[in-house]
């Protein structure tokens, strides 16, 4: 492919990818639960639109027997994501319905919209993974997730603003302001599709023989090593959504902050994810997948534990605060955990067999990841009623003293047993065997090093450039060679 068509495919690949987290952005996390507790929903209700993403990752195999059959990746994707936003629409319609049927279908229409995000998913992962040098993912990926999250960031920002003078302006029924959020959504949705369908496809290898469907799928368990890389990934995100789909929920319900607010924790959070992907690209490239999650998956543990501090009464001016650190040091360990994780599923599937390793690993990841919410969504309303406090008190003089250390109550409960979760997910890595960039462990010393160095890049304009732009983009590669980078993921 000439230098020019292949810079082309890269950026037609990032567009795409800006216009499916513009989408998203709109369509999941604070806004989705926002949405949801207008329409006054259940907490189990919550728990069970947390948890579809997840439990439709099953489609992920019969999406492998339709790639495998077809062969076609490009058209599977932009079809079925092309199909699947549509429904977005019909989300935007919930409220427009009774109490009762509005949250029904606004479960239900964004179930249809995962479930086909799921098949375009398989066939697009798989393709990237052939596009991909796999000696470079950690600067692609890097690259391609500080582009979206900046996008993400501003699109979040505007759209809790919007959120909030909808309320002040049109008390009535602040629900609709969600529906303009999510018709918004479907336009940029759409957008991307038509950027995919033009998108030049990376033609799937040739097979010698074709291979049973069954024996296909089996394969990823026979792989002892992959097998253990499930078994962590499973556990860690069982451990992550236990707790992660409720903060929200926790800060609009029982904190009672404004939407603004909660987006401005949200854009601190994203920012110290843009700040910090360049440097775990940079380690992972540097070290391995494995070694910086054994440094982000902590930091991310510590930081759902923090979430179990902010129901104790003595902090509560100091509340907002400790939500801001909290929100930062999650970004920075997001990046590190997202982007290693990623990265180490498509280095260990074996080339030529990526869309069975990746799928089996989507499926049993997601099922662990499905049920942590419902469990969450079930078990809410028992805990609202209890509290487990421990405090010391010190009794002397003229008086008692007594400090509260912890108060688990309601939502505070799951943030520390995602905790005690995640403690075992940490241990299940520590079986996974990856091969490293250099014998050298990374210590502390070379995480401040890389940062060190990640902040004097963005003293300068420039520095600001290279993080969101390759630098391939930026100096025209020599006549009939293709840019450095190799490409930008989505």
């Amino acid at each position: 492919m000439a230098a020019n068509n292949l810079d082309r495919t890269f950026r037609l690949v990032l567009y795409d990818a800006l216009a499916s987290e513009a989408m998203s952005s709109l369509t999941t996390g604070v806004f989705l639960a926002g949405f949801m507790v207008q329409l006054g929903a259940s907490n189990l209700a919550i728990g069970l639109l947390a948890a579809v993403p997840f439990a439709v990752q099953f489609l992920q195999l019969p999406a492998v027997v339709l790639v495998e059959r077809i062969r076609a990746r490009r058209a599977i994707c932009a079809w079925a994501a092309g199909i699947g936003r549509s429904f977005l629409l019909v989300a935007a319609a919930a409220p427009l319905l009774g109490t009762h049927v509005a949250i029904a279908v606004l479960v239900g229409a964004v179930a249809l919209y995962q479930a086909l995000a799921a098949i375009a998913g398989c066939a697009w992962n798989s393709w990237m993974r052939d596009l991909v040098p796999e000696t470079d993912f950690g600067r692609f990926f890097g690259r391609r997730s500080t582009a979206t999250t900046a996008l993400a960031t501003a699109v979040a920002l505007l759209g809790g603003l919007l959120i909030d003078a909808w309320k002040r302006h049109v008390p009535g029924d602040p629900a609709i302001a969600y529906s303009a959020l999510f018709v918004a959504s479907a336009v940029f949705g759409f957008c991307g599709v038509w950027l995919l369908s033009i998108t030049p496809e990376q033609p799937m290898p040739p097979i010698a023989q074709r291979t049973k469907i069954f024996a296909l799928l089996m394969t990823p368990f026979r792989d002892p090593n992959f097998r253990r890389l499930m078994v962590f990934l499973s556990s860690w995100n069982f451990a992550a959504n236990l707790a992660a789909p409720f903060f929200a929920v926790y800060m609009l319900k029982t904190l009672g902050y404004a939407m603004t607010t909660i987006i401005a924790l949200t854009v601190a959070s994203q920012l110290s994810n843009i700040a910090a992907l360049g440097l775990w690209g940079n380690l992972i490239d540097r070290f391995s997948n494995k070694a910086v999650l054994q440094i982000s998956a902590p930091l991310f543990l510590v930081c759902t534990l923090g979430w179990t501090f902010t129901g104790l009464a003595w902090i509560g001016p100091a509340t907002l605060y400790l939500l801001v650190v909290i929100h930062v040091l999650m970004g920075v360990a997001t990046a590190g955990v997202a982007l290693a994780s990623g990265n180490i599923v498509m280095k260990l599937s074996p080339s030529g067999q990526a869309t069975a390793f990746l799928a089996a690993s989507s499926v049993v990841v997601a099922t662990c990841g499905a049920i942590a919410p419902i469990i969450g969504g079930l078990c809410a309303d028992f805990f609202a009623a209890r509290e487990l406090t421990l405090a010391f008190t010190w009794t002397g003089g003229v008086g008692a003293v007594t400090v509260q250390v912890l108060d688990f109550h309601s939502w505070t409960f799951f943030f520390g047993l995602a905790f005690v979760v995640g403690l075992f997910s940490l241990h299940r890595l520590s079986f996974v065997q990856e091969t490293a960039g250099t014998t050298d462990k990374l210590l502390v010393r070379d995480l401040l090093l890389e940062a060190r160095r990640s902040i004097q890049s963005l003293s300068s304009a420039a520095g600001l450039l290279r993080v969101v732009l390759p630098q391939s983009w930026l100096v025209a590669p020599p006549s009939g060679k293709p840019p450095a980078t190799g490409g930008v993921i989505k």
